[in-house]
């Protein structure tokens, strides 16, 4: 077991109440910055970078998938691409980009031009 620090931003008294006949002097206490209104607008952003998962075989669909850093279906520890890359990958025959993360809703745009479908 190695020691380990964790921090949380609690709300009292929603989150935590104080122990009766505790004296809580000796904790140490940090007031986090709230969050700025435009993270409470977007909320988290996502990852940034691109992972693509080789498939073998020959054929259609067989050359990978593109997937964003954070989706589940992205292979852990594959190297991280930079946009530029991804879309060089994502133009590769076979390779498509995967729906569930929404990396061609995020990519096809930038593939196809962004006019693309709004005639």
């Amino acid at each position: 077991m190695e020691p380990a620090e964790y921090r949380v931003w609690v709300r009292a008294p929603d989150h935590v109440r104080p122990v009766d006949g505790v004296s809580y002097d000796a904790v140490p206490t940090e007031y986090l910055k709230p969050p700025s209104p435009v993270q409470e607008a977007l909320g988290p952003r996502r990852p940034s970078g691109w992972v693509l998962t080789r498939a073998g075989g020959r054929g259609p669909g067989r050359g990978g998938v593109v997937h964003a850093v954070d989706c589940e279906a992205a292979p852990a520890g594959a190297p991280v691409l930079p946009l530029e890359r991804a879309l060089d990958a994502a133009e590769q025959p076979g390779v498509r980009l995967c729906s569930l993360c929404g990396a061609a809703a995020e990519l096809d745009p930038v593939l196809k031009g962004f006019d693309h479908g709004f005639g």
